[in-house]
């Protein structure tokens, strides 16, 4: 288990700047863990990872072994660390699992390991942290380097404005009565769909 320590943040860019933050509810967490469909080999990061909550839940729920979480807010992130060392104690969190959290701005983060992210944040977040999690993953009249595999985004409440979600979901959370929430599970980066129907059609045009 490690802790990373603080840092100075210089960027005056957040995600989500707004004085009351909503922690992801377990069932939001369930349904979330499902989409991802984690195994040994991912890597999972979230985004504003708060208390530790979907760390700590998808940690002890499937085999991930390295899961990294992002927290601007210092007290956060230390809430954060005190929760997931607890978890690892009690035995919650396989000892063989890492588990880093990192206090630093999202938007100047290196995604470039991820195989999984967990967003939950608002629209305009989502806006901004979509080009940093496609950087080098997207074709580029520059791009002259091999691309970094596609990579599997679940967002809660918010959906990418543009992009077309492969699954979706309602959450029925207990904490707001009556309210029912979604949650969407993106593939983004690669060449894309768009791409993959040019072959399709080349390849059948050949064919005849």
């Amino acid at each position: 288990f490690r802790l990373e320590p603080n840092i100075q943040l210089k960027s005056a860019h957040m995600l989500a700047p707004r004085k009351k933050l909503w922690s992801t509810p377990s069932c939001a967490i369930q349904i979330a863990t499902q989409f991802a469909n984690l195994t040994s080999n991912d890597i999972l990061y979230d985004v504003g990872c708060g208390d530790g909550r979907v760390l700590i839940q998808m940690a002890s729920e499937t085999p991930c072994q390295t899961l990294i979480g992002i927290e601007i807010d210092a007290e956060r992130a230390m809430e954060a660390k005190e929760n997931i060392a607890q978890a690892m104690k009690s035995g919650q969190i396989p000892s063989d699992t890492s588990i880093k959290v990192v206090c630093q701005n999202a938007l100047e983060v290196d995604y470039s390991d991820a195989t999984v992210v967990f967003l939950y944040l608002i629209p305009r977040g989502l806006r901004l942290i979509k080009s940093v999690l496609l950087r080098g993953r997207c074709p580029t009249e520059e791009t002259t380097n091999t691309l970094l595999p596609p990579l599997r985004v679940i967002t809660y409440m918010a959906p990418f404005a543009d992009e077309q979600y492969e699954r979706k979901e309602i959450c029925v959370v207990d904490h707001q009565k009556g309210a029912e929430w979604p949650i969407y599970l993106y593939t983004l980066g690669g060449e894309g769909k768009e791409a993959t129907k040019k072959s399709n059609e080349n390849g059948s045009s050949q064919g005849l």
